[in-house]
């Protein structure tokens, strides 16, 4: 078979199966969803196994979502593919119960119609606004002062109570389009532009060699012994990956590594710990920060978005994100030693140049230094949040020409559409009411939270395995919200959902057993230095010492009221 073939076929895969979703009967297994909710379904499978199967590139997958999202689930989408955002019938009962019987028909039905008229105008409907509305629709009616009070009460007599209010919202079949504006606004989320801004800050430091420099200083303390230089050079490649691409450091490490492996014996192990230190660095270096990672970036945008949340600035990402990479790398160093044995006595590591002094070199010195300085500090120190301070760099690069046309050609801009995909995906769960209905379907609250936390983590961890991190975030961490915001308190003990999604985007990062697992993963797969077995044996085992990791540093945080 061919690989176009191959693709065709696996393009078909994903396009049966949702359609095949889109014909099951909801209704019959209880779940009263509408067309709308029914699509956004249908998309869900589709997308996840776009993502998992790769007939198109991730990030075309992305794009691809955000436009049917567009055509067919927005308010401003196709007219034949529009659906009602409420059952009209089922409206005139609910004003038939409220209204008294002998109010005159015509004013009744002129009523009925004003009502559904503003409804219809009105985005995210909920019971509580179909209340809201009715009420004021009365208070403004021609209707006499004695029927107007008397079918206010009655409204809130019925439907004040929580199950009374959901019972109105699956009597009306409510369904929410999506705001056309916000999807497309994916595309330009303040977390998009705090990832342009950390793609900014690592073309210029490549382009003036201030990466390649702060390798040679960084590496020289760890002296010859092949051992510390390993440990060496995994700091280094998580720290790089703290603040750009996981891929891009991850080239730029083995690109420095290839003429030191050829000093290595043929049979000596240690070839292989070295190629493999990179990759594994690189994935759990970009835990670190906010922006190391696209899950951390979904995680914080599901944050941004439950009330009663506190913020979690970039340093205080870094109180629990810096220690937790620390942790890991010095457990991965001592699996890969033990796993790799290295016979080598010695080894000099010879990279890099004098730092440059020319103008537009101490912009990118002084950029790099103040944008990371104002990261670390917080928005409580200077009042900026981290997505203004992403604009920064972006500006002065800019505006200095320390970035050029020519550079933003070569940025990783699929990077942020497929981002911008996960992001419109989540909007669609929310948006459509399709994520509450669902999750509200299933029994959670006879979960324990803590089954749930290690139960979503595993399942993160397996889909990342074998699919991209950022596409299993985008899928997982949306539903996980809408969980943690149903639970509640329940959630306080292990830190409430921050401590959750935090969880969850970390298990993101941790799914590294395969060489398709990570772009990091493919490229040591590559080098011809490392086989499967040996990659797969070493990511099983530290993506289960991370998990167990991040259980008990997010328990340890909850108990510290960090969360």
């Amino acid at each position: 078979m061919s690989d176009t073939q191959s693709k065709i076929l696996r393009a078909a895969i994903g396009l049966a199966a949702a359609g095949i979703v889109f014909l099951l009967p909801f209704e019959s297994w209880g779940l009263a969803l509408s067309p709308i909710e029914v699509r956004v379904i249908a998309m869900f499978v589709m997308a996840a196994l776009f993502w998992i199967l790769e007939p198109i590139p991730i990030w075309t997958t992305s794009v691809l979502v955000i436009a049917m999202c567009l055509l067919g689930l927005s308010s401003s989408g196709l007219t034949c593919l529009r659906v009602d955002n409420f059952s009209r019938p089922a409206l005139e009962q609910v004003v038939d119960k409220v209204l008294p019987s002998n109010i005159e028909t015509a004013s009744k039905e002129a009523f009925k119609k004003a009502l559904a008229s503003k409804l219809e105008k009105t985005p995210k409907l909920d019971a509580s606004k179909v209340c809201m509305i009715m009420s004021d629709q009365l208070m403004t009616s021609k209707f006499s002062e004695e029927v107007k009070k008397e079918a206010t009460a009655k409204l809130y007599s019925t439907y004040n109570s929580k199950d009374a209010k959901a019972g109105l919202e699956k009597e009306l079949v409510i369904a929410n389009a999506m705001d056309s504006k916000s999807t497309m606004a994916t595309f330009a989320d303040p977390i998009i532009m705090l990832f342009l801004g950390g793609f900014f800050l690592a073309a210029a430091a490549t382009k003036y060699r201030l990466d390649m420099n702060l390798a040679k200083v960084l590496l020289k303390p760890f002296g010859t012994n092949p051992k510390f230089v390993l440990l060496g050079l995994m700091a280094v490649t998580a720290l790089f990956s703290m603040f750009m691409s996981n891929t891009a450091t991850a080239a730029m490490m083995l690109a420095i590594l290839a003429p030191v492996l050829a000093l290595f014996a043929p049979e000596d192990k240690g070839r292989a710990a070295f190629a493999l230190a990179i990759p594994i660095a690189a994935n759990i270096g970009g835990i670190g920060t906010p922006i190391g990672t696209p899950p951390n970036a979904i995680a914080l945008k599901a944050l941004a978005g439950m009330e009663g949340v506190a913020e979690i600035s970039f340093g205080k990402w870094l109180m629990f994100g810096v220690p937790f990479v620390t942790i890991l790398i010095l457990i991965a160093w001592v699996l890969l030693l033990w796993l790799f044995p290295i016979s080598q006595k010695t080894l000099e590591l010879k990279v890099g140049d004098k730092f440059l002094k020319t103008t537009k070199a101490i912009i990118v010195y002084i950029t790099f230094a103040v944008t990371v300085l104002l990261w670390v500090t917080g928005k409580d120190v200077h009042g900026l949040d981290s997505n203004t301070i992403a604009m920064i760099p972006i500006a002065i690069f800019a505006i200095t020409s320390v970035i050029t046309k020519d550079d933003l050609k070569g940025m990783s801009w699929d990077v942020l559409w497929l981002v911008a995909g996960g992001f419109a995906l989540g909007l669609a769960l929310q948006d459509t009411g399709l994520a509450k209905n669902l999750i509200g379907a299933i029994p959670f609250d006879q979960w324990s939270p803590f089954l749930l936390m290690v139960g979503s983590g595993l399942i993160c961890i397996f889909m990342a395995t074998f699919m991209s991190h950022t596409a299993t975030a985008s899928l997982l961490i949306p539903i996980i919200a809408v969980v943690a915001t149903n639970l509640g308190a329940g959630l306080d003990e292990l830190g409430g959902p921050t401590a959750l999604l935090v969880s969850v985007a970390f298990a993101s990062s941790l799914g590294m057993a395969l060489p398709i697992s990570t772009p990091p993963n493919a490229l040591a797969y590559a080098t011809g230095l490392v086989d499967s077995k040996g990659m797969a044996l070493t990511g099983v085992i530290l993506g289960i010492i991370g998990m167990v990791l991040t259980y008990v540093m997010m328990m340890i945080l909850a108990q510290c009221n960090v969360f």
